[in-house]
């Protein structure tokens, strides 16, 4: 099976560019012939080229692939021009972004979400049949993430995991609870300007993590204990009785529906259970291998591939306002990826007059 991967830009360490990294190797050394395209290739590109996966900018530069699993509306019209014959399936992986309001094409054959809640997008907003859309949740690759050897009673240390943390907004409240508690807290994230290319290396230090969506899953696979916080709002502590719920919404923004407060926040600290926490990350760590996970998709592309040579194309024609719907609110962000490709030492002119 030779597979084409594609999201937007290969550049920050953030969501769906890591599940590229993790996807592409893992299909990999799995025997797969994979290859990624993609507007910008950045540090997660250039790490993913060093472990021989081809990574281009162009399309005429790669092979004809069996299937592509595309991420981002905007990567998806360029490959249904070029390769013509070649079945697409889409992933969701947000509901705000403008990048993942889906397109429709007889060429995609299979719509695909992280979690319920990109499952609802597709549904709400877009007019899809719920039945036709298919939900595999994210996973944590647990070779690189493992569990720390002991969980602490009290708590000592506490950990902002987050890219949204910045001196001002939701931080600051947790600072404060914390330390009203007697806990330290750190922060790890691209807002304060401490992103770490290998968190794992860290996450085993602290008590309880601060987190969302996949940033909550790797520091639960750690053995810490998660609380679902960034700057949408609060949802809560992962626990034993909750887990199945917060698993199916990515640990994500539709349960953060409480306000981050002081006394919220200190509310919650105060339920922490060291017992709860090794029993939700033993759980996490069974459900949520990346191993199993990489092994369904390439289960789920072996049955599209079969399909699409048989003659069955996807269910949704293309759709003449659903293009210009997705084309208009992506245009600001097409224009930003076709000057940086195209003039490239403009936009770092630019750049560096905005910033004095």
């Amino acid at each position: 099976m030779r597979v084409l991967i594609t999201n937007v830009e290969m550049e920050g360490y953030s969501g769906t560019t890591l599940y590229v990294k993790e996807l592409a190797i893992g299909f990999k050394e799995r025997g797969v012939d994979v290859e990624v395209f993609t507007f910008r290739i950045g540090p997660i590109g250039e790490e993913l080229s060093s472990r021989g996966v081809k990574i281009s900018t162009s399309l005429r530069d790669l092979k004809v692939p069996d299937i592509v699993h595309a991420h981002n509306n905007i990567t998806v019209w360029p490959i249904l021009r070029h390769f013509r014959n070649v079945p697409v399936v889409f992933w969701l992986h947000s509901r705000l972004s403008p990048l993942d309001i889906p397109p429709k094409h007889r060429n995609i054959v299979q719509y695909m979400a992280v979690d319920y809640n990109c499952h609802e997008r597709y549904v709400e907003e877009h007019q899809f049949s719920s039945n036709d859309i298919k939900v595999i949740y994210n996973w944590v690759n647990l070779t690189r993430f493992s569990l720390k050897k002991s969980i602490n009673g009290p708590i000592k240390k506490a950990l902002v995991f987050s890219n949204y943390a910045g001196k001002s907004g939701f931080y600051p409240v947790l600072k404060e609870a914390c330390e009203s508690l007697g806990i330290e807290l750190d922060v790890m994230g691209k807002g304060m300007g401490t992103e770490q290319k290998n968190p794992e290396n860290y996450l085993r230090e602290y008590d309880i993590v601060f987190a969302k969506a996949k940033a909550a899953m790797e520091a639960m696979a750690c053995g810490c204990a998660v609380i679902v916080c960034d700057f949408t709002g609060l949802a809560g502590f992962v626990k034993t009785n909750n887990f199945e719920q917060f698993r199916k919404l990515n640990f994500g923004m539709k349960l953060m529906d409480r306000p981050v407060t002081v006394k919220n926040i200190v509310d919650e600290l105060k339920q922490y259970q060291s017992a709860d926490a090794k029993l939700v990350g033993d759980r996490l760590r069974k459900e949520a291998d990346m191993e199993l996970i990489v092994d369904d998709i390439s289960n789920l592309y072996h049955d599209v591939i079969t399909k699409f040579k048989s003659g069955q194309n996807g269910e949704y024609k293309f759709n003449t306002k659903n293009y210009l719907d997705w084309r208009r609110a992506t245009f600001r962000i097409w224009v930003g990826l076709w000057l940086n490709l195209n003039f490239p030492k403009l936009v770092r002119l630019i750049k560096r007059v905005r910033r004095g």
